[in-house]
């Protein structure tokens, strides 16, 4: 079976490759930045960012229906835990069910459950219903982040697949100050059985992503390849091929690409080529999401507890959490251009330098300082990181099981951070040592990326399945 040329192709010559693997990954690979790829990211985009949304609204919720009785001191901790275990269950599915069913049908399965489990909330009427559609909510989450990240990164070509993860991650930050300033204007300006239900129905508005045509949300190509599905992979890029140069932009010739690996099991996740990269992806998961949700969720009460105003206090947690939007933009320069795993080292060492000199800092300017430059590297790591490097260095067969698990490790991890944070508290002078901690964390995620992680620059996914390094 030949591959039938498009109008508007360069003419230079194309290999014959044969029918069974339609050199998917090299023409993946030409695409020019184009329309298609801007659609699949707004629509992947405002799904993160309605993560980022729900993480902030969280803090906000809990005090308001605490005040109109719907939670009490013993029945606000369950409503914090069970939801966040729910969640790197969520991650887990992600695992179990992306790469049997495709990114497609589970990212807007998880979309749709965590609208519709938004939309429960905002319509419960007993303290059981709200947390059984919290629960739902949660673990939509933990499936849609894995999946998204995933999804993204099959579709964008090697040249800019950096950029276009950070401005991802830049958008899913963006929706913290988006909902603290929804809660501002609304839960103090409606009744108070009222603010909460409304926070929760915005949380409903990206079902209406679920609707969105294959044209703009096709299947993973990448994807349908490492399944066996050539064929079915063919004629989604086809359509995307046939898009691109009606819109006037010419395909040059797909060189040669290395075949996808096919047919993977979860034992290939500790096979000799795989075992490295999935034991890094797991320590980054731990490392990393215990030391953000440490900082996203302890900071302003370890400024308090170091004696800080509350009007300071918010002043230096803003100047801070500002690294929120420094650190993806960084990432957006920088992804592209330079080596991702030497600048996450980088970025690791900066972390866990400021991280460890944050508790000697006793004067104002100090602390915000040196506040800003360690959440800039976090959520540096976070984008360039989290959202793109670890998904790309795991292979296409089993990436979102390897992402799962690793995301179900590191959410788990996580959620043991208040037990410790507590306890620490209570017996340190300084309650900044917590943050030197969280430094301590990034040095061990700085040495194994030097050990373990492999280069990318410029390598497509296929080129990193293959290669041994």
């Amino acid at each position: 079976m030949k591959h039938e040329s498009i109008p508007g192709v360069s003419s230079v010559a194309v290999p014959p490759f044969e029918a069974a693997s339609l050199n998917i990954a090299s023409r993946l690979e030409r695409l020019p930045l184009s329309s298609f790829h801007w659609k699949l990211f707004i629509i992947l985009g405002i799904a993160m960012f309605f993560d980022g949304y729900d993480l902030t609204v969280t803090g906000f919720v809990i005090p308001a229906l605490r005040k109109s009785g719907w939670l009490t001191a013993a029945t606000t901790a369950p409503f914090i835990s069970v939801p966040l275990i729910a969640a790197a269950l969520g991650s887990l599915a992600a695992g179990l069910l992306g790469d049997r069913w495709g990114r497609r049908r589970l990212f807007q399965a998880a979309l749709l459950m965590y609208s519709l489990a938004s939309l429960g909330c905002a319509l419960a009427d007993t303290y059981g219903l709200l947390l059984i559609f919290r629960t739902l909510n949660l673990f939509a989450i933990g499936t849609l982040t894995v999946t998204g990240y995933a999804y993204l990164n099959e579709f964008t070509p090697k040249t800019y697949r950096g950029r276009f993860q950070s401005a991802v991650a830049l958008l899913l930050n963006s929706g913290l100050p988006f909902g603290a300033l929804m809660a501002r204007l609304i839960v103090p300006n409606t009744g108070v059985d009222m603010g909460w239900r409304i926070l929760f129905l915005l949380s409903a508005i990206p079902a209406a992503l679920v609707f969105t045509g294959r044209g703009a949300l096709p299947e993973s190509p990448r994807w349908l390849a490492s399944a066996g599905r050539d064929a079915e992979a063919g004629r989604v890029l086809d359509a995307i091929e046939a898009r691109i140069v009606a819109s006037g932009k010419t395909l040059v010739a797909p060189l040669a690409a290395p075949e996808p690996i096919r047919d993977l099991g979860w034992a290939s996740l500790v096979s000799p080529r795989v075992r490295g990269r999935f034991a890094l992806a797991v320590a980054f998961n731990i490392c990393h999401l215990a030391g953000l949700f440490v900082l996203i969720s302890w900071l302003p009460t370890l400024f308090v507890s170091r004696g800080l105003t509350l009007g300071s206090t918010f002043t230096f947690a803003a100047v801070s959490f500002a690294g929120g939007f420094l650190g993806p933009l960084l990432g957006i320069v920088l992804a592209d251009k330079i080596e991702r795993r030497w600048a996450l080292v980088c970025a690791a060492v900066v972390a866990a330098v400021s991280g460890m000199a944050y508790a000697t800092q006793t004067e104002p300017a100090g602390l915000m300082i040196v506040g800003l430059v360690l959440v800039t590297a976090i959520f540096f790591i976070s984008s360039v990181g989290f959202a793109t490097y670890i998904p790309e260095i795991l292979p296409t067969g089993v990436r979102l099981r390897g992402l799962g698990t690793a995301g179900l490790v590191g959410r788990l991890a996580s959620s043991a951070t208040p037990f410790a944070v507590a306890a620490a508290l209570l017996t340190l002078k300084n309650p900044f040592y917590i943050v030197t901690a969280v430094g301590g964390l990034y040095i061990v995620m700085a040495v194994l990326l030097a050990v373990l992680g492999p280069n990318v620059r410029g390598k497509s996914l296929e080129t990193l399945e293959s290669c041994r390094e």
